[in-house]
């Protein structure tokens, strides 16, 4: 199965920690994960231009099986690709850290909300 993981993206990086924790215990359940900075970035700084990201984000969004937001932070990015995720049939799941403020429209389109504390109880959620 494969997912877009849609997380906040910083110019510093600062949460490639976080990130790697999810997509490690999402691989521990048998999910292949796409996540922009990670597999076009490689966690350097964006050159692309804007509507380059948002083709190759919309093109990877569409092939794939399951959408899953982090919604601990508030990113517009990540609600338009939530969006086209929706506009497209593909479920949308939806993880934020305990105590994240979460918006009811990004909760109103998902199939399932989860909170955690640490990243690493992903693995123990059901896709």
């Amino acid at each position: 199965m494969k997912a877009f993981l849609a997380i906040k993206y910083y110019d510093d990086m600062k949460n490639k920690d976080k990130i790697e924790k999810i997509c490690k215990a999402l691989e521990k359940k048998g999910i292949n994960t796409f996540v922009f900075v990670r597999d076009v970035q490689n966690y350097e700084r964006c050159t692309l231009a804007p509507d380059e990201v948002m083709n190759l984000a919309f093109k990877n969004i569409k092939s794939s099986d399951i959408f899953i937001i982090d919604a601990s932070e508030v990113s517009i990015g990540i609600g338009i690709e939530a969006g086209y995720a929706y506009t497209n049939n593909i479920p949308i799941y939806v993880i934020a850290q305990k105590g994240s403020e979460v918006s009811n429209s990004i909760k109103g389109i998902a199939k399932k909300f989860f909170t955690y504390v640490d990243p690493c109880e992903i693995s123990d959620l059901v896709f």
